[in-house]
């Protein structure tokens, strides 16, 4: 009864505002529910097939960002039709899974039962639950049947876009109240797009978004216990009005005859309306601006133009990811602290005191920096031809501290920054910069880690391995090879992102500039693989010199290197190394090889080619041609674009030297990602970078003509 009267009364303000609207989940009753079914199976409506796409797509990296053990729970699961490819991920991933799906309708979780029963590979894998309830009282139920799990809450269908901008911040802040920071939100949202096909998603051509929004109101009456005629509802007019302010639809019911209620005080004038429903669009912007406001970070993403996913984390959990991940590298992966597989960088032990240190920095600048805070401040990357050189950094001591106190400045460290994290009191955007800049170091170690696995292979073969080894010869020709067999036209781009209050960026991805790629070029569908600059390799070319820069050939003479930083040769035969494998070469075959530009723009110039351009890399992706594959994954992608700032560049207040030191002429642009990018820094505006002759990171490179 206490719940009847509250749902009354949310229609009775409603309906007596100036502006007149209804709760927007009075659309989904019985007869609701089974409309929305139907409408998602209309062509014109695009978002429930954008929406499964992603996940059939992406299921199994969705699964791999959700932690092991957790229990997914799924908001308004209806009859769970898309549910079913994750918890298949998920168990694929892990062995097991546990579901608990919650909705206001009985008959449609029953429906979610038979269905999910029906589409489970593997069904007694899976622990299954329903839940009929409202969302908050749902998953208050849920962390009391499970309090130590991590909860991974599903909210599929782009159902926040139903909330305005102060209800979707109120939304997600009563999850982490209602659940506690032990959980992971896995949110589907509709991008910002153009009127037409915004208008004509709503306003379909059957009517069944008429009748949908229709029956709300009906719904709505109902319960006040009025109860229009056929012939009244006949004189409704269903209106769709797209509002480019707010970037969201808004569906409304006119009533050109007036109604009113005299007993609940309701008027509804001749020609007023009701506002029905509203389904907010949102740019990646607006996606970080609504979770920053709620406390929550990014964590990962799958997206295209028309639709998006998100994994967000709470603060707290956010950093006991990152730190977690960290601590696995360093537990799990390196042996030897002390070792320094890279000539150019720190030993290990540096790194896992040096991220902690520089977070407290930065997150907590009114507390007085010890001696071991100021140590580990600042890494080093000096020029690769001439090491003496260098940035500013602090003073390397003759011998790094012991593992032991490097271990327990960390703790310390790490309990004073989560004490600053829980306060919330903590700039958003400041923890995504400390954030990132781990994740990014991270990277770092696991480059590292191939080249110390790379060393100890060759001091001492593996016999597995070379017993293993699928001794398999290229068949390749050294002609033509990485061929450019794309053409994409001239025509202009946009370069870096706007400086943006709603989302964190490095101060080199803005300000957004316009540029004119002037002439149409043609690139290669694939990266060079491993298979054609092996020909490379044995056609020694690294000993051509009218394929080398000058002062790229002289470096790598006299370094002796006649083949990938991350290739070993054992026994007249090649083997390539990676954080957690060594593989015969023809095993990886196919697979991108990684090497400096140097190298990159040698193996061009042998074949006649180039690498292309930031601006260039840009066009292709505008041009959105699915047959240019790996572009922005499978290895970063060197450009030919000096690292340079942005017309209109300010440095970062937070971290002034960034990128300023980097502007020096010998830095160039890679973009993309690795397989060792963490997903919470892939976007399409991060520049990465690195100087031209350095060979140790994880990237690639095709052929431009």
């Amino acid at each position: 009864m206490a719940e009847k009267l509250d749902i009354v009364n949310q229609i009775l303000m409603g309906l007596q505002r100036t502006s007149k609207e209804i709760p927007y989940h009075l659309l989904y009753n019985k007869e609701g529910s089974e409309l929305y079914e139907e409408i998602t199976k209309l062509k014109c409506y695009y978002p429930y097939a954008a929406e499964e796409a992603l996940l059939e797509q992406h299921a199994g990296e969705i699964a791999a960002q959700i932690a092991p053990k957790s229990v997914l729970v799924e908001l308004g699961c209806g009859t769970a039709r898309k549910t079913g490819r994750l918890l298949n991920a998920v168990q694929s991933r892990y062995g097991s899974c546990r579901f608990v799906g919650i909705d206001v309708s009985k008959s449609a979780l029953e429906k979610a039962a038979v269905y999910l029963e029906k589409e489970l590979k593997a069904p007694k894998a899976h622990e299954m639950k329903f839940i009929q309830a409202e969302y908050m009282q749902g998953l208050k139920e849920v962390r009391r049947l499970c309090p130590e799990n991590m909860l991974c809450i599903l909210w599929l269908g782009s159902s926040i876009g139903n909330l305005s901008q102060t209800e979707a911040i109120s939304f997600l802040k009563d999850v982490t109240s209602a659940v506690g920071y032990r959980c992971q939100l896995f949110l589907c949202t509709d991008m910002w797009k153009d009127y037409k096909r915004l208008f004509a998603a709503y306003k379909d051509d059957n009517g069944l978004t008429e009748r949908f929004i229709k029956n709300g109101i009906r719904n709505a009456l109902n319960i006040l216990g009025q109860h229009p005629s056929l012939d009244e509802e006949k004189d409704w007019i269903y209106q769709v009005e797209i509002n480019n302010y707010l970037k969201q639809v808004e569906m409304y019911v006119c009533f050109p005859s007036g109604l009113q209620n005299g007993e609940m005080q309701v008027n509804i004038r001749p020609g007023e309306r009701v506002l029905v429903e509203i389904s907010r669009k949102f740019t990646v912007e607006d996606i970080y601006h609504l979770a920053h406001e709620a406390g929550f970070h990014v964590h990962a993403a799958w997206r295209n133009a028309t639709y998006g996913c998100q994994m967000l984390l709470p603060a707290q959990e956010a950093f006991f990811r990152c730190w977690n991940d960290t601590d696995n590298l360093f537990f799990r992966t390196i042996p030897d602290w002390k070792a320094k597989p890279i000539s150019l960088r720190h030993c290990y032990s540096f790194y896992y005191a040096h991220v902690a240190a520089f977070s407290k920095l930065k997150l907590l600048p009114g507390e007085s920096p010890s001696d071991h805070d100021m140590m580990f401040s600042r890494g080093i990357d000096p020029i690769v031809i001439e090491p003496s050189k260098c940035h500013s950094h602090p003073q390397i001591p003759s011998e790094w501290p012991d593992r032991a106190t490097i271990v327990a400045y960390v703790k310390q460290t790490r309990a004073k920054i989560l004490k600053a994290v829980k306060s919330g009191k903590l700039n958003m955007k400041l923890e995504s910069l400390v954030l990132e800049h781990e994740r990014l170091h991270q990277e770092t170690l696991e480059y590292m880690i191939t080249q110390e696995k790379r060393q100890r292979f060759e001091s001492n073969p593996s016999a597995s391995a070379l017993k293993q080894s699928k001794l398999v010869h290229s068949t390749g020709t050294a002609l033509l090879l990485g061929k450019p067999d794309v053409l994409v036209p001239a025509g202009e781009v946009c370069l870096g992102a706007n400086d943006n209050s709603n989302m964190f960026l490095w101060d080199n991805e803005y300000p957004r500039v316009h540029k004119t790629v002037d002439k149409p070029f043609w690139i290669s569908s694939r990266p060079v693989s491993i298979r054609e600059y092996k020909n490379f390799v044995s056609e020694r070319c690294y000993d051509v010199a009218t394929f080398w820069d000058p002062t790229d050939y002289k470096f790598f003479q006299e370094k002796g290197l006649r083949c990938p930083a991350n290739w070993s040769l054992v026994g007249g035969e090649y083997y390539v190394h990676y954080t957690h494998a060594t593989k015969h070469w023809s095993e990886v075959a196919n697979d991108p090889v990684y090497v400096s530009l140097s190298e990159a723009q040698a193996f061009c110039k042998w074949q006649g080619y180039r690498i292309m351009t930031e601006a260039e890399y840009q066009r292709v992706l505008d041009c959105n041609n699915d047959a240019v594959k790996h572009l922005r994954d499978g290895g970063w992608e060197w450009t030919s674009s000096i690292f340079d700032p942005f017309p209109g560049f300010q440095p970062m207040r937070e971290y002034p030297q960034y990128s300023t030191d980097f502007f020096d002429g010998s830095h160039y642009v890679l973009k993309g990602s690795s397989p060792a990018t963490h997903p919470s820094l892939m976007r399409d505006s991060f520049r990465n970078f690195y100087q031209r002759q350095y060979p140790y990171v994880f990237a690639k490179f095709r052929c431009c003509q």
